[in-house]
């Protein structure tokens, strides 16, 4: 298969070269006696670079390899193609101009300072924004005592090591201390793109995906700040303070700068009502606004400031963009991290085939990096793991060694050794080896650690089924099959289905899942797993009560925190045992000492406001998560059932304490419980009518133009009530 892809490329860029050649050589003649004349190189590029892109994500999954692999390997190829002047000897004999070429060395030249600024916000932002802030939340301190501790340690052990080399003449003799100090902080960045698509596509933990994505976001940030302290000594620009102060300030300052753009960008959103491209700009602008003004102006780090960016759209953001805009913009983000990608993976491969110098002595070094980065981060986690196996989710033994294997180096490390080639204040020698070892070790680590990396996941069990997962995958299995098998009645009663042989669509659409067990012999309780789902069925429900207008947003923020709090404890506790949902429901209390002028007050009335609705949607979940179990009742055995019985019962618990405190509500504050009903039936009503002008728009009763016109005057209506 792989084979067919190489010939493939080839043909294709001959095919692109032959077309785009002659088409820009017509131009160049037209053109011979203007001044003026315009470098498709970019251009072109960018183009090979989609298409190539677009047939390595086809054979992605009939190669089996990760995409950014592919991506690296095509990359290579083109490059080492233009090196050796494949291209160009093409070029001459079908007497073309030679655009392709001309392309690749623009690729291979580009400004590393420009891939930070175009690619960096774009990856960085869009690994924040996707990631689950619950999560994250848990793992942080972890994911910060890698980034922090973790990547000093990692700096000063892979510099020391190296050290040991230039000491004992094994190659790189003319290395300072410096510049060896300089190696550890770009060699240390990890970039977990490749591992943690590979993760989440075996199904492994979020915990570890997100643990490990999590140190990457936060130690791009700190390599980035430590390099720029070394390098601007290297270059004569070194800082006037001291340095440690220097670290804080880049680090603190990114921060800062993240969080007030963040916080302004949110307020923005939250006075614009479900319009798609006003919302996507503004979070497109704070994105590479955070960066520019961390980078370029203010010299602190923009990476920080992009994560906290991220952090800040992922959690309270989720509530503040358009429901009806929310999918769009995590899809454009999606769209826009694979562009960045295909991109900047090929970029490296390109660079790293046109512009690595080397000699047998400098391979002999690479490899004994390779086995010096994987020791030094055996140390680095060894040191570390007591602690992090005690905070947040822990750590066991085997996601420490997922840990361990799966620290790639990638584009970052890549682009700041690109900076530290193309700086006239090193040694041509040295920076040329220092090209090639980070180069050498982002190919090895692509891969080799990589590929491998679903093996070592397989071979860990970490993406083994727990016996309870399997019953409750048999059992939608099983409704599946009931489902397909009504739909093949209905067909065969339809008398133009005569003729269907039901033999051969019987054998196409039998379902089932490759290594599921089933449940005969197993004795597994599945307490625990039936009710992980039924809390994510009641998150499920808050978010469709968020869209419909039952729920604020902050109401809407406090409720699913309580459940995510529940699901970390992976389904030991009962449904009904929720004593932060008592705190958050119990303000009878505060109620009776405030008196009614207190109540008058906005604040307080506010708060009376979030409790009723919390109640309310809480009570809408447990009815969601009733007709849930409704469903799983009917195809149950007799233990299964008894089993799920007594989930019901906590789940009919739930419900008694939502309506007591409804109830409640209602006798004591019978004017406060009309005004907030009356202004919730409002917004479910107004928000019906949204509902039904989508509906009359596509079916062509109205325009566009008219249906966006009365959105508008209904959106308007709900802002007063929300």
């Amino acid at each position: 298969m792989m084979k067919k892809i190489f010939l493939l490329i080839p043909l294709l860029i001959i095919n692109l070269n032959l077309t785009f050649g002659s088409e820009l050589t017509k131009a160049n003649e037209h053109l011979s006696n203007v001044e003026h004349h315009t470098d498709l190189s970019p251009l072109l590029f960018i183009i090979f670079a989609l298409i190539i892109g677009i047939v390595a994500r086809y054979f992605l999954s009939k190669v089996g390899l990760p995409y950014t692999v592919v991506l690296l390997i095509f990359g290579i190829s083109l490059g080492a193609l233009s090196r050796f002047d494949v291209f160009s000897t093409i070029s001459e004999s079908f007497h073309i101009g030679n655009s392709v070429d001309e392309s690749i060395d623009w690729a291979s030249n580009l400004d590393p300072h420009l891939i930070l600024y175009i690619f960096l916000p774009i990856l960085i932002f869009e690994a924040a924004f996707a990631m689950n802030v619950h999560t994250f939340k848990k793992t942080i301190l972890n994911s910060s005592l890698l980034a922090v501790p973790g990547i000093l340690i990692a700096i000063f052990l892979t510099a020391i090591t190296i050290w040991g080399l230039v000491y004992f003449n094994l190659g790189l003799t003319n290395w300072s201390w410096e510049i060896v100090l300089l190696f550890g902080a770009v060699i240390s960045a990890t970039d977990p793109v490749a591992v943690v698509s590979i993760l989440k596509e075996l199904g492994a933990s979020k915990k570890i995906s997100t643990l490990i994505e999590g140190e990457s976001l936060l130690n791009d940030g700190t390599a980035i700040v430590i390099f720029m302290v070394i390098f601007s000594s290297l270059t004569g620009n070194a800082i006037e303070h001291s340095a440690i102060l220097e670290f804080f300030r880049v680090a603190f300052g990114g921060l800062a700068i993240g969080f007030v753009i963040g916080k302004v960008a949110l307020l923005w959103l939250k006075r614009v009502k479900s319009d798609m491209l006003v919302e996507s700009t503004i979070i497109i602008v704070s994105a590479y606004l955070t960066f520019v003004l961390g980078e370029y102006f203010f010299k602190v780090s923009g990476v920080l400031g992009l994560v906290t960016l991220g952090v800040l759209m992922a959690g309270p953001g989720r509530t503040q963009i358009s429901t009806k805009v929310q999918h769009f913009i995590h899809q454009f983000w999606e769209f826009t991290a694979f562009v960045a990608n295909t991109l900047i993976f090929l970029i490296v491969g390109v660079v790293i085939a046109k512009r690595i110098v080397f000699t047998v002595n400098d391979v002999w070094m690479l490899l004994a990096v390779y086995i010096i980065i994987h020791l030094v981060r055996i140390v680095v986690i060894g040191s570390l793991f007591p602690i992090m196996a005690k905070n947040g989710y822990g750590l066991s033994i085997k996601d420490s060694k997922v840990l361990w294997w799966g620290a790639l180096r990638g584009a970052i490390g890549l682009a700041l050794a690109l900076i530290v080639e193309s700086s006239p204040y090193i040694d041509q020698t040295i920076r040329e080896q220092f090209l090639f070892l980070t180069a050498g070790i982002v190919t090895m680590t692509l891969l080799i650690n990589a590929t491998t990396m679903k093996a070592v996941a397989n071979y860990l069990g970490l993406t083994k089924v727990s016996p309870e997962k399997n019953i409750v995958l048999e059992h939608a299995v099983n409704y599946v099959d009931q489902s397909k098998n009504k739909m093949i009645n209905r067909l065969k009663d339809d008398r133009f289905n005569k003729k269907v042989d039901w033999d051969q669509l019987n054998q196409e659409v039998g379902f089932s899942i490759p290594g599921l067990k089933t449940k005969k012999g197993i004795k597994v309780s599945q307490a625990k797993e039936i009710r992980h789902r039924l809390l994510e069925k009641e998150k499920n429900s808050y978010w469709h009560q968020f869209e419909e207008g039952a729920l604020s947003s902050k109401s809407y923020y406090l409720l699913v925190n309580e459940v995510d709090d529940i699901l970390d404890i992976e389904g030991h506790i009962s449904l009904s045992d929720r004593k932060d949902l008592d705190k958050l429901l119990r303000t009878k209390n505060k109620i009776n000492q405030s008196g009614l002028n207190v109540l008058l007050k906005k604040t307080n009335l506010k708060k009376l406001k979030n409790a009723f609705e919390m109640a309310k949607a809480f009570y809408t979940a447990q009815l969601a998560c009733d007709v849930m179990i409704e469903s799983l009742e009917r195809s149950s055995d007799q233990e299964e059932t008894n089993m799920l019985e007594l989930i019901e019962f906590e789940v009919e618990v739930n419900k008694i304490q939502a309506l007591t405190y409804l109830r409640n509500f209602k006798n004591q504050f019978p004017e406060i419980y009309k005004k907030i009903s009356t202004h919730k039936a409002i917004v479910l009503v107004l928000n019906q009518e949204i509902k039904t002008i989508e509906r009359l728009f596509k079916q062509g009763r109205i325009t566009d133009e008219e249906k966006n016109k009365m959105t508008k005057l209904v959106d308007n209506k709900i802002l007063k009530f929300i």
